[in-house]
């Protein structure tokens, strides 16, 4: 009694967190934030299911989502393993597989963190040195004046809603967000165009729509209002992704290009796309097979690469896998999936530890089973 009467509120703490029923209930949490996220994923799609379930760190308002729990299994292993685990050999093999356990959980923050999915479109003799995001979204500004280069300044995720005001020392005009649809269609403008209306709205409208399952495939768009321009060009403009006429404007005599686009992150490399190759059913247009190859250019260095449907590129921290391609009237290419990820090698090393754990723990235990059926049989005899 007098040991307990004498612990320090921090010694309560970590006897608290380190407490085994916390990883076990959360582990249940976990199985039930699978089954509604599975359930869920019918209606809403995979991405808004693992942003809601999974990358979340509360759902409901009031319940720990799945960042949050894997935040608590982390704490409660690494309170038991460093303060709660006493250095014997008989729990070497124990101490070994928790570790394993730390670092895969350690590996899954990397990955929640610091990784980046999307896509990158090389038409066929052609190099890209850049990857657009699936689902983040970036409005860029673009000088089109320098001779060698395009000046792009682009503003984040977080720009992207109605009311934001947005402005640099680097352009003269500051631009508005009236309106935004994360999915639009277009549709004719009914009537005679308001005089404020520029470029596209004069002619179109945004309707808004439904937001597809495949949330890649939604199409956003929105409404600006831009001051600051030369002449009378002042007024609203409509910009959508993937538009194939680009929203161009004037100001202190330069042209400015503004998009609504995918994120884009830049490599520390490039990749040229040699020859695209695909393959159909035989008596079919549908693909059986598709391969992209590709040189990877650092510098002066140039790596030749075949990267098919089951054997992606890694090079770096980046991994492409060959995702789709693209056929036009003159021109055809690949569409590669690039995936960032830092802490793509900890499952593999974690692995590996636990496996070395669960066996450590094993060989310790052989001889206990050994003298302890000795002892049964001595007894039965």
């Amino acid at each position: 009694m007098s040991d307990r009467k004498t612990k320090s509120g921090a010694q309560k703490l970590i006897d608290f967190l380190a407490t085994p029923e916390i990883f076990f209930y959360t582990a249940i949490w976990m199985i039930v934030l699978l089954v509604f996220g599975t359930i869920d994923q019918k209606y809403v799609g995979l991405y808004m299911a693992q942003h809601k379930y999974f990358s979340s760190w509360f759902v409901w308002v009031i319940f720990p989502g799945g960042r949050l729990a894997m935040t608590v299994m982390f704490v409660n292993l690494f309170c038991k393993l460093v303060f709660k685990s006493p250095l014997r050999w008989n729990r070497f093999g124990t101490l070994v597989t928790h570790s394993g356990m730390l670092l895969l959980l350690l590996g899954g923050f990397f990955t929640a963190y610091f990784s980046k999915e999307g896509r990158m479109v090389i038409p066929e003799g052609q190099t890209s040195s850049y990857f657009d995001d699936f689902h983040i979204l970036e409005i860029a500004v673009i000088d089109k004046s320098p001779a060698d280069h395009d000046a792009v300044i682009a503003f984040s995720n977080e720009y992207i809603e109605e009311g934001a005001v947005i402005s640099d020392s680097d352009f003269p005009f500051t631009i508005t967000l009236e309106s935004y649809h994360r999915n639009v269609d277009l549709g004719p403008i009914e009537g005679e165009a308001a005089s404020h209306l520029r470029g596209a709205a004069k002619r179109f409208q945004l309707v808004e729509q439904e937001l597809k399952l495949e949330h890649e495939t939604n199409m956003a768009g929105m409404l600006i209002s831009i001051k600051g321009l030369d002449g009378d060009e002042d007024g609203t403009y409509l910009v959508f992704q993937h538009m194939r006429v680009p929203q161009v404007v004037t100001a202190g005599g330069k042209e400015y290009v503004i998009e609504l686009r995918n994120k884009r992150y830049q490599l520390p490399f490039a990749v040229e796309l040699i020859d695209f190759v695909q393959k159909v059913y035989p008596g079919t247009n549908t693909p059986s097979h598709y391969s992209s190859l590709v040189n990877v250019v650092s510098g002066d260095f140039k790596r030749e690469v075949l990267i098919s449907m089951n054997e992606p590129l890694r090079n770096l921290d980046y991994t492409f896998y060959q995702f789709s391609f693209f056929e036009e009237t003159s021109d055809e290419g690949t569409v590669l999936q690039v995936v960032q990820n830092a802490g793509r090698n900890y499952p593999y090393i974690s692995s590996c530890i636990m496996a070395l754990g669960l066996f450590l723990h094993l060989i310790i235990q052989v001889p206990k089973l050994i003298v302890r059926s000795q002892r049964k049989k001595e007894v039965s005899a």
